[in-house]
């Protein structure tokens, strides 16, 4: 493996029916909005998907959430939010809290604001992820809704804090995973447990080349996913996240975590 360069330091049950309520808005103004594609096209699985998920039952939902999934891990972020929600409801599948905070985020980096919304309702309620208020308040202000201002308003403490600061947890793609041969972006989700002090993340994505490593992309970021351009690279990559105080320069890193696009 090659070097890689180092960095320099630079209630629950409530907020459970408002996401749930929330979601029915984005199933069927996409279903509304796609446009016809080919049976094999993610946006086909996905009005498929969703004809079964009206259609009401165990077997529709069932059927659904293994559609919604394909088209999902496609990178069609309308599906990724629908796998979240499902895996936060728990219909169709069983209720995975920690699954759906992944997906959610993964919706979230493309942009999908109700995605953004919900995730800042579990880093609220320690849902599936750590209670962390700090990116709650970066996720609800990344959403832009409206109804997150009252969660901005009630957040009033930080809850339980580390002596010093602790790395961020990287979540997907999980180490050693193999992302599809003709993907241009990848989704990096990453988590973290409440800092004793405000922080910022700070991303690095390295394409690994005979000759060393070349960086793809660096940067400060508040909230805990990032959708990242991988342009024409190919082959093996590596990424982790720091979480870098905002005063003083401190910082504690992730290991790295490494990825490889699929051979065509």
């Amino acid at each position: 493996m090659p070097n890689l360069k180092t960095v320099v330091s630079r209630s629950p049950g409530a907020n459970a029916v408002r996401r749930f309520v929330t979601a029915a808005s984005l199933l069927l103004a996409f279903a509304q909005s796609v446009t016809p594609a080919s049976a094999e096209d993610p946006s086909a699985l996905f009005r498929e998907a969703l004809r079964q998920d009206l259609m009401g039952g165990p077997t529709g939902a069932r059927l659904a959430f293994d559609m919604y999934r394909r088209a999902a891990e496609a990178g069609l972020p309308e599906a990724q939010f629908n796998v979240a929600i499902m895996l936060d409801s728990g219909r169709g599948v069983s209720p995975d809290m920690a699954q759906a905070a992944t997906w959610y985020a993964r919706a979230a980096s493309h942009g999908i604001r109700r995605a953004a919304y919900n995730l800042g309702q579990l880093y609220e309620a320690g849902q599936g992820v750590p209670q962390n208020v700090d990116l709650a308040r970066a996720w609800f202000k990344a959403s832009g809704l409206p109804a997150a201002r009252a969660h901005l308003t009630a957040i009033r403490s930080g809850g339980a804090k580390a002596a010093t600061l602790s790395a961020p947890i990287l979540i997907a793609p999980t180490y050693g995973e193999l992302i599809g041969s003709s993907a241009n972006s990848v989704e990096l989700v990453w988590t973290a447990r409440q800092q004793p002090e405000g922080v910022r993340f700070f991303v690095e994505l390295l394409a690994l080349v005979p000759s060393g490593s070349s960086e793809i992309y660096s940067g400060f970021v508040d909230i805990s996913s990032l959708n990242v351009a991988l342009s024409s690279h190919k082959g093996a990559f590596a990424w982790r996240v720091l979480a870098v105080a905002r005063r003083g320069g401190r910082y504690a890193a992730s290991d790295w975590s490494y990825m490889r696009t699929a051979a065509n």
